[in-house]
């Protein structure tokens, strides 16, 4: 059942959706500034890596800072599982976790929530809604679909070590890792919309294997010899390559082109055509020229 709510009654919803949050919290707004209070409610999650934080603002491409102060951007980093994610044409409005949503008129700024006329729609989610969605699963999905287009500025993801006995035995949470950081060229260029890289949410996946091994071998470095009177052939230094899938380092094989997350990912479908980002023998953007087929440019 949606409800129709403004005033205290929309704040305190918004203000109950962040503080209850357990598995995911999505929320979509084009202003984003945190006053000392909207930083407690999210001091609750800020340790705990099975929330899922996404955050998606917009607007002012020329001066992103209007958007989201750098201060506040930095506070969502110290998340042990968040993502951040840039539309600029972003105008909705949408707070929700797992359990409920409202779809508002409000950003997510401080003098909205006390000088404002705002409202919106409160939804929660029942178990009927399943065989009838309701307008806030509706809301959701297309929220989603905005932060899966959106351009990614910064992605963090939990690492897990698997049990003993493998998945049956649980896991247990090792540290999180910083897989993309894009922060610097967002706040330091004027034009950032010029200037994107490509990365969507989609690309990543949502935590990290601790045993998966993603590591490619070494390159040893090239000492400058005194040439000899006969120069003698040099022996070719080991290449390294580029997953086709995510731009990162990995071993030269044009067989096996990716990353062993991103082969994973891949592997779901298998398809040797699909269109990747990147060359695996120079990492430049391919811009769907490359393929597990044609991993090469």
């Amino acid at each position: 059942m949606s409800k129709f709510i403004t005033s205290k009654e929309l704040g305190d919803a918004v203000y109950n959706i962040i503080w209850n949050a357990e598995k995911t919290l999505l929320i979509l707004s084009p202003y984003i500034k945190l006053d000392k209070y909207f930083k407690e409610l999210f001091e609750k999650h800020k340790s705990n890596p099975e929330l899922d934080l996404i955050i998606v603002f917009g607007k002012n491409e020329g001066n992103a800072s209007r958007s989201m102060a750098h201060e506040d951007f930095e506070f969502f980093k110290q998340f042990k599982k968040v993502s951040i994610i840039y539309v600029p044409n972003l105008h909705a409005k949408y707070y929700g976790n797992e359990s409920a949503g409202v779809i508002t008129s409000i950003n997510l700024y401080d003098y909205s929530f006390t000088n404002n006329i705002e409202f919106g729609v409160y939804s929660e989610n029942k178990l009927l809604d399943y065989f009838s969605p309701s307008a806030d699963q509706k809301a959701w999905v297309e929220c989603k679909n905005i932060a899966n287009q959106g351009e990614v500025v910064f992605i963090k993801r939990p690492i897990y070590k698997k049990g003993f006995l493998g998945a049956l035995s649980g896991k247990n949470y090792v540290d999180s890792k910083v897989l993309f950081d894009n922060t610097e060229l967002f706040y330091g260029n004027s034009r950032y919309a010029t200037k994107q890289t490509g990365r969507k949410l989609p690309d990543y996946e949502p935590e990290l294997d601790y045993n998966a091994k993603d590591v490619p071998m070494p390159v040893r470095e090239e000492v400058t010899k005194r040439k000899n009177l006969i120069d003698e052939p040099e022996t070719p230094s080991y290449q390294s390559g580029f997953c086709i899938r995510t731009g990162v380092r990995i071993a030269y094989n044009p067989n096996r082109p990716y990353s062993e997350q991103a082969y994973r990912s891949w592997a779901q479908y298998g398809n040797p055509d699909y269109k990747e980002k990147y060359c695996h023998k120079t990492g430049k953007e391919s811009n769907g020229k490359t393929s597990m087929r044609n991993p090469i440019l």
